[in-house]
């Protein structure tokens, strides 16, 4: 059997993953942010997140959209800085 030296070949390229989800469900959701299922429910019912917007309820499940919920975060914090 004859030796072949790979020290010197190119490892294959690491493919990383670029792509992140913008629709997660709530339970997700929870576990990267610490608001809860509840909380997400809460704020669609009283409107104050959009179906289709923020939230979006698919096959009797809950979903958020983590660009759309940190938006309105940041839209949240610049309100509390223009009221003080």
């Amino acid at each position: 059997m004859k030796h072949i030296d790979t020290s010197t070949a190119n490892p294959p390229p690491t493919v990383e993953a670029s792509v992140e989800p913008a629709w997660v469900l709530a339970s997700k959701f929870e576990e990267l942010t610490g608001v809860t299922r509840e909380t997400v429910k809460q704020r669609k019912k009283s409107g104050i997140w959009r179906e289709g917007l923020q939230v979006a309820v698919v096959h009797r499940r809950l979903y958020v959209n983590i660009k759309a919920a940190d938006q309105w975060i940041k839209d949240q914090l610049h309100k509390q800085r223009r009221q003080a």
